[in-house]
């Protein structure tokens, strides 16, 4: 990573070419600012998150950013600023920035031309969740691949790199900070992927034998999120106020999913059979 200066005089370090290929650019100001005017950029500036094409751009730009470490490297700076100790992690992070400039202990304003974001990773993840999350959920409207792979992408990202980001007081792990209700029914959600299509055409429907193996695998699904389906206290009626079919196709998805699990009713909890 470089750093810069606006005075930009190099520092030279004897480090290897591979190193210096993956370093970063970053820029200190000079003489040092009032805190109240660092530059920051707002993650979510000009970005309509009720535009689900844009909230899965804005997603995959998040993952990048925690797979690259931009929130780690933010965090190492701040600290440093403040202070305070920093992990090994951070500190092996800090020291991959080639400096430029005469005073190393100026602000960093920019890593890589960009400021610091004006919100922590875990704030960003929060908004992010609850902008994914879909409280009627039709399977013949077209959705983005975000609707129902979004929560699972992020939650891969994040837990990869749990030791790397800094967690509030309160929480003791990193997906704990999206409060547990908006977790279990995006979890419940992503298994809703195998039934998007069902009405949207004709041959779409239930009523075609070929599609009924949709209701096997939903139930697979299902199966994978236990935590979830007894948190929310899933009965099929209970189910199917969230998940919405066409007439025709919910009476086919009722009595084949009772059929399959050995439920006695529409109204049993679905936990209790998976």
């Amino acid at each position: 990573m470089k750093m810069q200066k606006k005075k930009k005089k190099q520092i030279s370090r004897k480090e290897s070419s591979q190193k210096q290929n993956n370093r970063k650019t970053a820029q200190r100001n000079v003489p040092k600012l009032n805190r109240r005017d660092i530059p920051t950029y707002d993650f979510f500036e000009n970005i309509d998150l009720n535009n689900h094409g844009e909230l899965e751009e804005l997603v995959g730009n998040f993952i990048f950013k925690v797979e690259q470490g931009d929130f780690m490297l933010w965090e190492a700076v701040i600290r440093d600023e403040q202070g305070l100790p920093l992990t090994e992690k951070q500190e092996n992070a800090l020291s991959e920035l080639i400096s430029f400039g005469d005073d190393d202990d100026d602000i960093i304003l920019y890593i890589n031309g960009m400021p610091r974001p004006s919100k922590t990773w875990y704030q960003i993840l929060e908004k992010l969740a609850t902008h994914l999350l879909i409280e009627s959920f039709r399977t013949d409207d077209v959705h983005y691949a975000v609707t129902t792979e979004g929560w699972p992408n992020l939650v891969a990202a994040i837990e990869g790199k749990s030791d790397d980001l800094a967690l509030p007081d309160d929480v003791r792990s990193p997906i704990e900070v999206v409060p547990a209700g908006i977790r279990h029914k995006l979890w419940l959600q992503s298994c809703f992927d195998i039934l998007i299509g069902i009405g949207q055409a004709e041959e779409a429907s239930l009523e075609n034998n070929e599609e009924q193996y949709r209701i096997e695998s939903f139930i697979d699904s299902l199966k994978q999120c236990k935590d979830s389906v007894p948190f929310l206290n899933l009965s099929l009626e209970k189910l199917l106020e969230t998940l919405l079919l066409p007439p025709k196709d919910e009476k086919i998805f009722v009595r084949m999913m009772i059929d399959k699990l050995g439920m006695a009713s529409a109204g049993d909890h679905i936990a209790e059979y998976l």
